[in-house]
């Protein structure tokens, strides 16, 4: 079915397709369909505000006043609090950026059919992803705002550039939601998520959310630092703290690079799941 009316729509446009999946996403398109994600979230607010608002509570007295209070110096020149609070904040946005891109967008895909009812509309595969990856933005921009007034009241953010932590964490979150989308679409059984989710949970380990990448051995460093997320975290804590070292540029830029290559591959391997 949607096959068919992909081939007719295909037949009746002017425009050629392009090689590259981002130029055929429809503003418009993936709007309309954002705004729905978004209407079924505001009916189920308060119980989705409860995890955000109570876990990084509980997280920062267990690591920044538990865990911190045995930590006699500083680490990497920083309070311990302040240094895991960043990470508390990485891990947490970026974890809701990718429940929302697997088993939230799966679920969609498979038992709800939302997506085969989306693209029997004028909407395209390219619209219907960016409209996913959008969403989990989004959700992870609601969790950033909670948590960093969360660090603020106890003191982890330390700096005015912190108003700016959520630069990084969204891009981050654009990489890990594209990520996710483009394996989500490539399954065929939801238990398939557990090989996904052991995956994410163990390179979470070396990300620099705990402790500092440096006091890791040279060849994991650079496993680490090959991970984007490391440099979504790293970035974050240097806006809380206000300390911003010469490598930042270069992650910077490679975290951006990382997010446009996922989220082009997302988009991909949607149209091939739903379409071809």
């Amino acid at each position: 079915m949607n096959r068919k009316i992909e081939t007719i729509r295909e037949g009746l446009s002017p425009r050629t397709r392009s090689s590259l999946a981002a130029t055929q996403v429809n503003l418009r398109d993936a709007l309309a369909v954002w705004r729905r994600t978004v209407e079924v979230h505001l009916r189920l607010w308060k119980m989705n505000l409860i995890a955000p608002a109570i876990e990084p509570v509980f997280s920062v007295l267990a690591f920044g006043w538990g865990l911190g209070a045995l930590v006699a110096g500083k680490v990497s020149g920083i309070s311990y609090l302040s240094f895991v609070g960043a990470g508390i904040l990485g891990l947490t946005v970026l974890m809701r950026a990718m429940f929302e891109t697997t088993y939230a967008a799966y679920f969609r895909m498979v038992y709800q059919s939302i997506y085969d009812a989306i693209l029997a509309t004028p909407v395209d595969a390219e619209s219907l992803a960016f409209a996913e990856i959008l969403w989990a933005i989004t959700h992870a921009a609601l969790d950033t705002l909670i948590i960093l007034i969360v660090l603020v009241v106890f003191g982890a953010a330390t700096s005015l550039w912190a108003t700016l932590a959520a630069i990084p964490l969204l891009v981050g979150s654009l990489f890990i939601a594209g990520l996710s989308l483009g394996f989500t679409a490539h399954i065929h059984d939801i238990d398939a998520f557990n090989i996904y989710m052991a995956a994410f949970f163990t390179v979470m380990l070396i990300c620099g959310a705990w402790f500092p990448v440096d006091v890791l051995p040279v060849w994991l460093r650079w496993v680490a630092y090959a991970i984007p997320l490391t440099e979504s975290i790293d970035l974050t804590r240097a806006l809380l703290t206000g300390r911003f070292l010469s490598r930042h540029a270069y992650e910077a830029a490679y975290l951006v690079i990382s997010a446009v290559v996922a989220c082009e591959w997302a988009m991909r391997s949607l149209r091939q799941r739903m379409v071809a």
